[in-house]
């Protein structure tokens, strides 16, 4: 019996989606330059990225990603969270990281990948993943992406832990985690809580 039918039928789960870079996979030299530290107006319309063709997508994220090393303990946090939680990967990036999850050993872990194929930036296409996933929490290590999560929808955040993210004024509901390992701590055992 794996650790996910143990925890009984997925339907009974909640929904935790993951983000990827920062939060599964390492930066580069683990900087994390990819954070984003000005807060976007929910009530904005959404401003749309720049949406290279996708032969150039898939070329691209081939060489900034391929080479990156998971997040120290993913593997274990990933197998501890899936023994209480269903998890869906919700990325911003524009071609599946297929291949990196195979060769790290994280595939069976995960129901779902799902990429950004739409004209939104990273932020607001989370939004509107999680809200179609019908997601109850989601992890994230970019305060924008946290922040607007908070502000706009009902799931329930939580901010990995890296120094470019530190220092700002987030919305209450925001609850900050060291890592993935933090965060399975918590949600697997009632004493990894934090106290309120």
């Amino acid at each position: 019996m794996s650790p996910s039918d143990a925890a009984g039928p997925s339907a009974r789960r909640p929904l935790l989606t993951l983000d990827f870079d920062g939060v599964i996979c390492r930066p580069p030299f683990g900087l994390n330059v990819g954070i984003h530290r000005a807060f976007l107006d929910p009530a904005a319309t959404p401003i749309p990225a720049r949406v290279y063709p996708r032969w150039l997508n898939a070329a691209l994220d081939h060489l900034r990603f391929d080479l990156r090393a998971s997040m120290p303990g993913v593997r274990e946090a990933l197998a501890a969270l899936r023994t209480v939680r269903r998890l869906v990967i919700v990325t911003g990036r524009r071609t599946p990281p297929t291949a990196w999850l195979r060769r790290h050993h994280l595939d069976g872990l995960v129901e779902e990948v799902v990429v950004n194929d739409t004209a939104l930036k990273s932020p607001h296409f989370k939004r509107e993943a999680l809200r179609a996933l019908a997601a109850d929490e989601h992890v994230d290590d970019d305060p924008r992406t946290a922040q607007l999560l908070a502000q706009a929808s009902s799931t329930r955040v939580f901010l990995c832990d890296w120094p470019r993210n530190r220092g700002l004024a987030y919305d209450a509901r925001i609850e900050r985690v060291r890592d993935l390992r933090d965060l399975a701590r918590r949600l697997t055992d009632p004493r990894g809580a934090p106290e309120a």
